[in-house]
């Protein structure tokens, strides 16, 4: 834990140094003016205030002879302003400390939210797809969020506390000292017996948080899972089904939180008693003694700070380990390999590559299981139009998706104008390439910013360009403020067919040298398809081009055609080369031309 918290420290405390220091320093002034101001007032101050004729001179005269020639008047109008002036400075420092812990939490949220996510964006897709969704949501928002609260504390309570603390017992012995009344100090068993709950209850604490952390995320999850598939939860009936998993998941929730709150505010009562007993010792100790009223209030008064900011300290520490299980969830992202990373000194792509593609002896598995690919050599000279068919899990998207680098080949390499991917940024590598898949998942957001996140800085004339070729003008007649219509989440208020025009239009407008087509009319009608079809043969001229085929006729204008079976390349050629000579493509065919015809 102590190496996990140093960690998250080192990275999200110290590049906010001034703010800590700040937090620091007006938090010693709080806590001396607290722990020691208060007690050393009541020892001084009040026996000036209440003094009368013929009583011992007050202490405070004996330390400070000077004082003794002010008139009494003056005397005490300085008293009695001294308390309102520690009480001042206390408020004042605490109202400063409160601030500038909430500006220091702000900035950490911010910078541990940022690193996440930007994180987040530079893992593999294989990662993003195994998690849930719903989980990682709960890990970048709620997580960080947790962490943050914890950290104000630990720069206002664990900071604060632990000093008013030191200031109070100091003040407690001193006074002691002074009054000889060392059998007292058998207090400090009971200061002993009040730090007993707060560690054995922080381990146990640090558990629970973790498992209430998981079940939050899992209860995201859920909720995510439910509102995204709202259409089949209706066709298929499934609403109780979903309420009742999402009112297990809710109960798990809640189940692990009131474990976890149980001996989170255990520490209170425990710590109070254990303050009432000791102020009851100190109570019969100074009755036996014959202990003056003033030295009684003050020894009360410094025993009462030093309990109570134990008390506040423990339940910081608390609040620590509680943290530890949403630390340990985010480290887990943050420790997360990037398997596929821009190489230290990349090679400098051209700024329009000829798209001249190379696959060298590659093989792919995931996750070290079964190869999905295995030993393909493929080259597909610039311009050419390549199909990629074959039975569903054949290796087909795979292929096209180890082009951008979306995975790694496990072996071998793949190659753009003679030149390893690997060996160039991520970045430049994807400025050539344009990929439409079969879903056309579209941002929040105008119609033209969706188009225009094709190209950065592209003008109202090339978005438009991209429009008229994607055939997006033809129902921007019926949308409410044409291509400045605002869309909902994943481009709600589209058709499917809509949708897909406009994920056309925005690789019209990026231009890219080569394009990938992922079964892109495969979740539209045979209407739509055959329209959208049109703009996806002109978007295809003149570029090299793969398209994952699902079905045959978006194979019409292909140069080539490639047939995968259990990862390996069987077939290449013509269609009516391969309708002749290979026959998994003569039995995929004609299996489709059956369910057409049936159709």
């Amino acid at each position: 834990m102590i190496n996990r918290i140093y960690k998250f420290v080192k990275s999200f405390l110290f590049p906010h140094l001034h703010w800590l220091l700040a937090t620091i320093l007006t938090g010693i002034v709080a806590a001396a003016a607290s722990g020691m101001g208060v007690p050393l007032i009541v020892k001084f101050v009040f026996p000036v205030v209440f003094h009368q004729t013929g009583q011992t001179e007050p202490e405070l005269l004996a330390f400070f002879p000077q004082l003794k020639d002010l008139p009494h008047s003056t005397l005490l109008l300085w008293a009695c302003a001294s308390l309102p002036l520690i009480f001042v400075l206390r408020g004042v420092a605490m109202w400063m400390n409160t601030v500038v812990v909430n500006i220091l939490g702000l900035r950490i949220l911010e910078d541990l939210r940022t690193k996440v996510f930007h994180h987040v964006q530079q893992l593999p897709i294989s990662y993003l797809e195994g998690q849930r969704k719903g989980d990682l949501v709960s890990r970048i928002v709620a997580d960080t969020q947790n962490v943050q609260n914890v950290l104000s504390h630990i720069a206002n309570d664990l900071v604060k506390q632990p000093i008013t603390c030191l200031c109070a017992l100091f003040a407690f012995l001193w006074l002691l000292f002074s009054a000889g009344r060392w059998e007292i100090f058998l207090v400090m068993l009971f200061i002993a017996a009040a730090a007993w709950p707060i560690i054995t209850f922080g381990k146990r604490i640090s558990a629970k948080a973790l498992r209430a952390q998981e079940g939050l995320g899992e209860l995201n999850t859920v909720v995510q899972q439910n509102l995204e598939t709202q259409r089949e939860v209706r066709a298929y009936a499934l609403e109780e089904r979903q309420i009742a998993d999402f009112e297990a998941a809710s109960e798990g929730y809640c189940k692990n939180t009131v474990k976890l709150v149980k001996y989170q505010k255990a520490i209170i009562p425990i710590v109070e008693t254990v303050t009432a007993l000791a102020l009851s010792f100190l109570l019969v100790c100074g009755s036996i003694c014959g202990m003056a009223l003033s030295d009684f209030m003050a020894l009360a008064a410094a025993l009462f700070f030093t309990f109570d900011s134990m008390k506040r300290a423990g339940l910081a520490y608390n609040r620590l380990n509680e943290a530890q299980g949403a630390m340990q969830r985010l480290a887990d992202v943050l420790d997360e390999p990037n398997s596929i990373d821009d190489p230290a000194n990349p090679i400098q792509l051209p700024e329009r590559v000829k798209g001249d593609i190379t696959f060298r002896n590659v093989t792919f598995a995931y996750d070290a299981g079964k190869p999905v690919l295995k030993d393909v050599n493929v080259h597909i000279p610039a311009g050419q139009i390549v199909g990629l068919v074959g039975p569903s899990g054949a290796g087909k998207t795979t292929f096209a998706s180890l082009l951008p680098r979306f995975y790694e080949a496990t072996e071998g390499a793949v190659l753009v104008d003679g030149i390893d991917v690997r060996d160039v940024t991520r970045h430049d590598l994807r400025e050539q390439l344009s990929i439409v898949g079969q879903q056309a998942l579209l941002f929040s957001g105008s119609i033209r910013d969706n188009i225009a996140l094709g190209r950065r800085g592209a003008t109202n004339e090339q978005i438009q360009a991209a429009a008229d070729a994607a055939r997006v003008s033809v129902f921007l007649g019926t949308q409410s403020a044409g291509i400045d219509t605002e869309l909902g989440q994943g481009g709600s208020g589209l058709s499917g067919g809509q949708r897909q025009r406009v994920a056309i239009a925005r690789a019209f407008v990026k231009d890219a040298p080569i394009l990938i087509l992922d079964e892109a009319t495969a979740s539209l009608d045979a209407e739509s398809e055959r329209e959208i079809q049109e703009e996806l043969d002109k978007l295809a001229r003149g570029r090299t081009t793969l398209i994952v085929a699902h079905r045959f006729s978006t194979l019409r204008n292909a140069h080539r055609i490639l047939v995968f079976d259990h990862g390996r390349v069987v077939g290449d050629g013509t269609h009516e080369e391969l309708y002749a000579n290979c026959p998994l493509y003569h039995e995929l065919y004609n299996r489709q031309g059956a369910v057409n015809n049936a159709d």
